[in-house]
């Protein structure tokens, strides 16, 4: 690593670290540790020396544990879309595509048939009515029931993450969901394992995560730079 790394490193983190305040406070109350400013004037008022004899009853903690418990105890059903507008676009021509397939495969049957009736003479050609409806019928039919073939998969790889042993991810769930109840934010990075085989679902501590938002899209990991501090 060069000069000019380190200081683009160290230019870094002089920007996004900062003291979190209120969310320590936060942590503080659910672990039940007692914050020496916020007992100071105990010190000052009423010469207490240090007030450690205070208890302190953590009244938060019970209530997020019982929140978090109850909802992994539902088996949450966890669903993925795809959203990126090239996917997205991908999927609309993906589903045309199944729609114009099974509208020319009842044509297909519909004009076999006619014609054997034609040819035969038991019918006469005649505009029916029914051939539109029908195919009105096959375009909402498949718009209604169409999987992309990309969800399908993002689907089967996201219940592979929920049931794999290695990446444990209810106990990674509960801690994220802990630290959304905690302090309103949480944090998690996903990376390939030791040996490039698997996922590695990392939980990020909120205190010691800073990321720079990118203004033009909700994903952090879409933002230019981070500080994960350990």
């Amino acid at each position: 690593m060069n000069k000019h790394e380190i200081e683009q490193i160290d230019k870094c983190i002089s920007q996004l670290v900062y003291d979190k305040v209120g969310l320590r406070k936060a942590y503080n109350y659910y672990h039940g540790k007692r914050d020496a400013e916020q007992f100071k004037y105990l010190e000052e008022n009423f010469g207490i020396g240090v007030p450690t004899s205070i208890g302190f009853t953590p009244l938060m903690k019970k209530h997020i544990d019982v929140l978090v418990g109850e909802y992994l105890e539902l088996e949450p059903d966890m669903q993925v879309t795809c959203k990126d507008d090239e996917t997205v676009s991908k999927i609309q021509r993906d589903k045309q595509l199944k729609i114009d397939a099974e509208m020319h495969s009842f044509l297909m049957k519909y004009l076999h048939h006619a014609l054997i009736d034609i040819l035969m003479g038991t019918k006469e050609p005649v505009n029916d009515p029914f051939i539109e409806k029908e195919l009105e019928r096959i375009k909402n039919d498949v718009e209604n029931s169409f999987e992309s073939d990309y969800e399908i998969a993002a689907q089967n790889i996201l219940e592979y993450i929920k049931h794999n042993r290695e990446i444990d991810l209810r106990n990674k769930l509960r801690e994220l969901l802990t630290d959304l109840l905690i302090g309103g934010v949480c944090y998690y990075r996903v990376k390939p394992s030791g040996g490039k085989d698997n996922l590695c679902l990392e939980i990020l501590n909120p205190l010691d995560t800073f990321v720079e938002r990118n203004p033009n899209s909700f994903f952090l990991n879409k933002s230019r730079r981070a500080v994960i501090r350990r």
